[in-house]
């Protein structure tokens, strides 16, 4: 039974890279997840197939793709997204996944580090999505911790700071992120040899603070 268990887990796992998620998978599944597939067709049955294949989740393969099925179905599953991201997040994690620290585009990545904030974010989404907004924060914020390169962890935690404590206190944050060492653009050389500059950390939290000061509420 453990053993069949682990089969239905692994071509769980390859029919959710079917769909486009890029988890670690056995090749000589991919023909049986092609034709599962165009079997069910439709996107949510399919991810909902996923959901099924891993049973009852308990290791962190299974509960990583129960969490990461249910957040792609969105706010109907809002609830259980929260419960398998939170006990995903008990775990040691998915031992497969990516683990490994590259550089890219000037920037060191940790994708030990990566994998978890995408739990995190997911968590934090559905939190949010159910008005827990203090709780989506504090995930959001660790989400920005571990991923410190990415402008989107600082904006989303950002947008909570502004439903929780005001529009002011959101640019007031933003601001301070300026002082990130991700802010100043990072030169580098590609794969071709071509010198290259990084500024997306620059823009977008450039981008988002201007976005707030337009829509400040103008003074009487």
């Amino acid at each position: 039974m453990a053993e069949l268990k682990n089969d239905n887990t692994d071509l769980a796992a390859a029919l959710f890279f079917e769909l486009g998620e890029t988890v670690p998978h056995r090749r000589a599944l991919e023909e049986e997840a092609v034709a599962l597939k165009e079997k069910i067709q439709d996107r949510e049955k399919i991810l909902l197939k996923v959901i099924e294949l891993c049973g009852e989740p308990h290791t962190p393969e299974q509960l990583y793709l129960v969490e990461k099925a249910y957040s792609w179905l969105g706010k109907k599953y809002y609830e259980e997204t929260i419960r398998c991201a939170g006990e995903y997040l008990h775990t040691s994690g998915w031992g497969s996944l990516p683990n490994h620290i590259r550089e890219e585009d000037g920037i060191t990545i940790n994708y030990a580090a990566a994998q978890r904030a995408s739990v995190l974010r997911d968590l934090a989404k559905a939190q949010e999505g159910l008005g827990r907004l203090e709780a989506a924060l504090f995930n959001f914020t660790e989400a920005y911790r571990l991923e410190p390169y990415s402008a989107m962890n600082a904006i989303k935690t950002a947008d909570l700071v502004a439903k929780l404590h005001g529009r002011e206190e959101a640019l007031e944050f933003l601001k301070q992120q300026r002082q990130s060492q991700y802010y100043d653009p990072v030169k580098y050389t590609d794969s071709l040899g071509r010198a290259r500059k990084n500024d997306l950390f620059k823009q977008l939290l450039d981008a988002h603070i201007l976005k707030l000061q337009e829509n400040k509420p103008s003074v009487q």
